[in-house]
This record gives structure tokens, C-alpha cells and sequence, in this order.
């Protein structure tokens, strides 16, 4: 008898993205900080723990795009 594989549950995406003022990469280092944190308390608050003290860790990707004022700096978290 066959069955059917149960469906995987669908991974919650968080997102954030702030903007650095400048286009040099030391500088950007504030405005990272910022999203993760942003993205650490917005995890925090929907899951009612810190993602940072799962023993998997916190595992995110980072996007940078050139914006015209400085850069646009996204953290994404697939939970």
C-alpha cells in the first residue's frame, strides 16, 4: 500500500530592510546591526522565543542593493 507523503509545512519568511547612508562596506555595519535586531525582535515576537538561543542558531541571508542615497541592506530569515 502507498502513501501519499505528508505535506511540509510552509517555512515562515521574515524580512527586514533598512538603508545605510553610505556606499563604502566598512560603513555599513550600523545599518546590518539594525536589521538583525529588528529581525531578531519581530522572530522573538511571533515564535515567543529567541531565534539566537536555538541550538540550530539563527541562519539568515543577506542582500545588498545600491540605492541612491547609500545602500539598501536586507536580512531574510526562512524559519
Amino acid at each position: 500500500m502507498q502513501t501519499d507523503p505528508e505535506p511540509e509545512a510552509e517555512a515562515t519568511v521574515r524580512t527586514v530592510t533598512v538603508e545605510a547612508s553610505s556606499t563604502h562596506p566598512e560603513d555599513w555595519g550600523r545599518a546590518t546591526a539594525l536589521a538583525l535586531s529588528q529581525l531578531i525582535q519581530e522572530i522573538t515576537a511571533t515564535t515567543g522565543t529567541d531565534p539566537c538561543r536555538d541550538p540550530e542558531g539563527l541562519d539568515v541571508s543577506l542582500h545588498i542593493k545600491a540605492v541612491p542615497e547609500g545602500e539598501s541592506i536586507t536580512v531574510t530569515w526562512r524559519g
